[in-house]
């Protein structure tokens, strides 16, 4: 257990630290942060890999059972986010015992609502395919894996949720380190369960979804063990009480539900964005699933720069130092954009190379590389975008990057690649236009919102 002092230790290195040297500051909260979620990206990436090898069908299930269940866990973003800000604002306090309280808080509501959208998922596949708009080839090879992504679920909200008390407290290494091992542990089973090695039956698509499942259970006990032991800021125990306590789930969601209303938004937006994708054909889609992999390696590191403006902007709030937490959002905007325009450009070069990695259908390769190349240059918008939005966070500002999100996301993209695809005939490219503008609108809104500093002023 730590003691008072070794948690006043912790607390006070990292915002003396952002005094003294916030770069640094920003990279020790950042990097972890990168690296865990370009592994946990593989994930993903191992399963369409993998399942690629199967055929067009087999990715696209992978990528719709996915998007099913993401949209499932929508409710969580509130609770990661709520614990996020709440624990970092109690941290930057010194208020150890509001910390504690809200974690345990966290944990409770996503057991709840963990075991829901297991049993949505696990009992109702062929239902959140055809919602998609998948066709029969689709569903018939992708039941198996719903119902294997959607038991472990259960457990990647514990992931989540836990990850995002440790970001709260500035420990980022911890939840990388998990990471690392789960990612690890899911493209060894993918390896064993798709393709039936080391004695396993063969499983298929089906495989990619058990292994995932294997991988996060064991994940979810590394995490919840880490609370307990206490090796963050945080520390949870046996002897305390695990009723729901209303005072601090009020602040839980005052702060969190804007964040899973915002995410609602992205993920029905998303619902209907795949709609427009899935009427260009399953080749297509494919290709729209394989862009999105590889996109998603380039935008990490402007999640990862988001995550530590939030984590910085709430503990100097918390410690009523509004001059730091403005200049921790204004450095890692900066950073982000200097490391978001290199990948970017990396992306546009390698662009081939990126869609040859996950299949060998020329098709799918040539429709895809046009649209890498055009997303390298919405990098630096992105970058943009996400650190603003986390500062914006980190404040409790989050109602508004709640309607900043919906608007450009439903408009912007919706509209855009609504239009393109259907009366200009524009296809796939038309589509990701689409999600081009949606990432330069959304850097303007939020941009602009950090600008005129209100939310300094925020009380939660």
């Amino acid at each position: 257990m730590f003691k008072r002092s070794q948690h006043k230790k912790r607390t006070e290195s990292l915002i003396e630290m952002s005094r003294s040297n916030l770069p640094k500051a920003v990279l020790l909260l950042a990097w972890p942060i990168i690296v865990e979620m370009l592994l946990q990206s593989t994930v993903g990436i191992a399963d369409t890999a993998m399942v690629g090898r199967l055929g067009p069908a087999s990715i696209a299930a992978v990528g719709l059972g996915n998007q099913f269940v993401m949209f499932l866990l929508t409710i969580f973003a509130a609770v990661r986010t709520g614990a996020t800000v709440l624990v970092a604002r109690s941290i930057g306090a010194e208020d150890f015992k509001g910390a504690n309280d809200a974690a345990r808080q966290a944990l409770i509501v996503t057991l709840f609502f963990g075991l829901t959208v297991a049993f949505i998922g696990v009992f109702f596949p062929e239902a959140g395919y055809r919602l998609l708009g998948a066709g029969e080839d689709v569903i018939a090879v992708g039941a198996g894996y719903m119902r294997w992504r959607a038991l472990a679920a259960l457990f990647a909200c514990i992931i989540m949720v836990v990850t995002g008390i440790l970001r709260g407290c500035g420990d980022t290494f911890t939840a990388m380190k998990v990471n690392v091992t789960v990612n690890l542990l899911n493209i060894f089973f993918n390896w064993i369960l798709i393709f039936g090695n080391l004695g396993f039956p063969t499983m298929g698509t089906a495989g990619a979804g058990a292994a995932t499942m294997v991988a996060r259970l064991l994940g979810a006990g590394m995490m919840i063990t880490v609370l307990f032991r206490g090796k963050a800021n945080v520390q949870l125990k046996r002897s305390d009480s695990f009723r729901l306590h209303f005072p601090t789930l009020k602040r839980l969601f005052k702060i969190g539900v804007p964040a899973g209303i915002e995410q609602m938004f992205m993920r029905g937006a998303q619902i209907f964005f795949t709609m427009i994708v899935t009427n260009l054909g399953t080749a297509m889609y494919a290709a729209h699933q394989i862009v999105l992999r590889a996109d998603s390696l380039a935008f990490m590191p402007g999640f990862g720069f988001s995550v530590a403006a939030t984590a910085l902007v709430g503990q100097n709030l918390g410690a009523e130092q509004p001059d730091e937490a403005k200049r921790a959002g204004n450095i890692t905007m900066y950073m982000a954009i200097g490391l978001m325009t290199a990948v970017g450009a990396l992306l546009f070069i390698f662009a081939k190379q990126a869609m040859m990695f996950f299949t060998d259908d020329l098709e799918v390769i040539q429709a895809g590389i046009p649209i890498l190349k055009m997303m390298a240059f919405s990098m630096p918008f992105m970058a943009v975008a996400r650190v603003a939005a986390g500062a914006l966070r980190g404040a409790g500002d989050t109602k508004y990057v709640m309607w900043g999100t919906g608007a450009s996301i439903w408009v912007a993209r919706l509209g855009t690649a609504f239009v393109l695809v259907n009366m200009f005939n524009l296809g796939l490219f038309g589509a990701w236009i689409g999600m081009f503008a949606d990432h330069v609108v959304r850097a303007l809104i939020f941009f602009v919102r950090y600008l005129k500093g209100k939310w300094i002023f925020i009380k939660i």
